[in-house]
């Protein structure tokens, strides 16, 4: 969770959301994968391309030790052809990304959504095209997004969507609190439902539990009309721990088509590998 009084401050004196040095990979999926998005689909939908993003942060990231900066997500869905844009988060990290954005050329087709997203959805509806396809990026912390908010975002409505699912802070290391406690708190939210609890009882490592919870996860997906999700990435930091899983559910086989394409050569110029049960 941002603190924004404690944030340092980035080279135009806004406050910058701290990060490790994995954000380059994470980034470099999601700048390929929207310019493939948008110039796959930009034709055939004549402009009406939209893109929301739940959890937007500031709009930019300094590199922990450091100091790099880097762009955040919604500057880099605003360098592709988007027509409608959409971003939400509590308030005192949007006015951020506002002031930061007051005066970017784009500014007339953004709308902000201030609150917590699975409070807010429904004035995220609101703001949504209903007749644009959409590109959802949903990338929390930890397991902050509830898959009922995910549920009624994508109902009746043409939205692919690209999401990390945090493994490292979401599951692996609060999993122990979510079995003490009767209804699972913050995973049974996250997953929808509290089934997961059937995963804990096969014997494994938290990995491979964990890994059990994700599919569960993706299974979720599937039953709101998505596809098989066969390309997972996998960011790891600095000392090759797992943080989260990258995904991309999408309705239509071209999506799953452009992450492979997009995923299949990594930042550092090897090619990706399959997801393993093992760590």
């Amino acid at each position: 969770m941002l603190e924004p009084g404690n944030l340092p401050l980035a080279s135009d004196g806004l406050p910058a959301r701290e990060t490790g040095a994995w954000v380059h990979q994470k980034n470099t999926h999601i700048e390929k994968y929207l310019a493939a998005f948008t110039k796959s689909v930009s034709k055939k939908w004549d402009g009406r391309l939209a893109y929301v993003e739940l959890f937007s942060g500031p709009g930019r990231s300094l590199i922990r030790d450091t100091s790099e900066e880097v762009d955040g997500s919604p500057i880099l869905a605003l360098k592709c052809n988007f027509a409608r844009y959409i971003f939400v988060d509590v308030p005192d990290v949007l006015v951020i990304l506002r002031s930061r954005l007051a005066n970017h050329p784009k500014l007339a087709q953004i709308s902000f959504v201030e609150g917590n997203c699975n409070s807010v959805i429904d004035e995220v509806l609101i703001e949504l095209p209903r007749d644009h396809l959409t590109l959802g990026f949903v990338d929390p912390t930890g397991l902050q997004i509830h898959f009922n908010t995910i549920r009624r975002l994508v109902h009746q409505r043409k939205i692919d969507l690209l999401m990390t699912l945090q493994f490292g802070m979401g599951v692996k290391m609060n999993l122990p609190q979510y079995l003490k406690t009767k209804e699972g708190g913050a995973l049974s939210s996250f997953l929808g439902n509290s089934d997961w609890r059937q995963d804990a009882k096969e014997s494994g490592t938290v990995f491979q539990l964990g890994r059990r919870i994700l599919e569960r996860y993706l299974s979720q997906l599937r039953g709101l009309g998505y596809l098989e999700v066969r390309d997972i990435e996998i960011i790891r930091n600095n000392k090759n721990m797992v943080l989260y899983f990258m995904v991309m559910a999408s309705r239509h086989p071209l999506g799953e088509h452009l992450w492979r394409e997009v995923t299949k050569i990594k930042p550092s110029g090897q090619r990706g590998f399959k997801f393993s049960s093992e760590e």
